[in-house]
């Protein structure tokens, strides 16, 4: 790859991480990426990623139709029985192995063994395995709980991004807690000409059933929505949805909030989708002056960029990390039916930003084992 010459001492770092075309964990991966410039690193994930993350010159992206990919797979099927076996040649090979993501250690199902699993194999195949930004939970059984405090001892470091996780596991000596990983993210947004403008960040609803449903405030949380969009349009702001995610239906959740809004509103409305520009989806954040955010990340960027942020709480992971930071303000999912939306949307435009100028130093601490050996 273009400027790793033959000889040069160079550290290859493994990511695995949720490579399914959504912005926030697509941020964390980038930010990774571009705070260890002389790092090469190494991706799973399909074509798309390729594109998505052409800049990143430290950045090699493995796909299943790759011809090495193929070709090793093929071997190692006819020679060992093994499947997916380019993938476990990554893991053998790198210095390291850096898990990168959110929501991971949650029970979604009585069955997690599968999850599990994947999780024991990454630990046995990595020389060394780091995870960074996570949170632990919900979960339901004891059982799980303790398989992965059994198993995290072998790690060879674990930083959560809220109280929470860490407590958990307070008897571990190799893991902290620090703010999410979005807090490093250096975006240039100070270019950006701010607009009378509300941003939402929705999800598609309907999907989010299983073990900890929240379908069941769907037709609440759209009229909400569509709702608050209203009494903004009628105090002279313009609308934006952004989507986050096409693969878990963002989208769909816009086109449904958009058609419960008044015709003779519809010309305030606008959409964003992200599908490969992720900063321009970030400009997003800049240009409004107010963000009502379902989405996590949603949050932390509208934080970021110093604007007046609505957290709608649909996660436990959420509710966390306000809880952490002292914030008070936003709205559960429980409470959609008895919100006032009017006062609401007064309340919020009176609001300050919150300063996340302390956050964004110990959201440093993250980084802090990968610091040591990738530094």
């Amino acid at each position: 790859m273009p400027g790793w010459k033959k000889g040069n001492k160079v550290k290859r770092v493994f990511i695995h991480a949720y490579a399914a075309g959504n912005l926030g964990d697509d941020l964390l991966v980038r930010i990774l990426c571009e705070r260890y410039p002389r790092t090469k690193f190494l991706i799973w994930a399909d074509p798309s990623y390729k594109i998505r993350f052409a800049d990143l010159k430290n950045l090699r992206v493995f796909s299943l139709d790759d011809k090495v990919v193929r070709y090793v797979n093929r071997i190692s099927r006819r020679l060992k029985k093994c499947d997916n076996g380019m993938w476990k040649l990554l893991l053998k090979s790198s210095y390291a192995t850096v898990h990168i993501e959110g929501s991971v250690f949650v029970q979604h199902q009585d069955d997690f063994s599968p999850a599990y699993e994947l999780d024991r194999q990454l630990r046995r195949l990595s020389r060394r395995l780091f995870v960074v930004g996570a949170n632990f939970g919900p979960y339901t059984d004891e059982s799980y709980y303790d398989k992965y405090k059994e198993l995290f001892q072998f790690y060879d470091g674990i930083c959560f991004r809220d109280s929470y996780s860490k407590r958990l596991f307070g008897m571990l000596s190799n893991i902290r807690f620090a703010p999410d990983v979005a807090f490093n993210y250096r975006g240039e947004g100070n270019s950006v000409k701010v607009k009378k403008q509300v941003l939402f960040s929705v999800i598609y609803m309907e999907s989010r059933g299983g073990k900890y449903s929240i379908s069941q405030y769907a037709e609440e949380y759209y009229t909400l929505i569509s709702s608050l969009a209203e009494a903004y349009i009628e105090r002279g702001y313009s609308i934006k949805f952004i989507s986050f995610c096409r693969m878990e239906e963002d989208e769909k959740a816009i086109k449904i909030v958009m058609d419960g809004i008044r015709t003779e509103y519809r010309k305030a409305l606008s959409t964003y989708f992200y599908d490969m520009d992720g900063k321009g989806c970030v400009d997003q954040f800049y240009e409004s002056e107010i963000v009502v955010g379902t989405r996590f990340h949603s949050i932390i960027l509208g934080w970021m960029a110093k604007k007046k942020v609505l957290p709608i709480v649909y996660n436990m992971k959420t509710l966390h990390t306000l809880e952490d930071m002292g914030i008070k303000d936003y709205i559960l999912m429980e409470e959609l039916g008895k919100v006032d939306v009017n006062n609401v949307a007064d309340e919020l435009m009176g609001r300050e930003a919150v300063n996340v100028e302390e956050l964004k130093k110990e959201a440093e601490i993250q980084f802090l084992d990968l610091d040591r050996i990738l530094s």
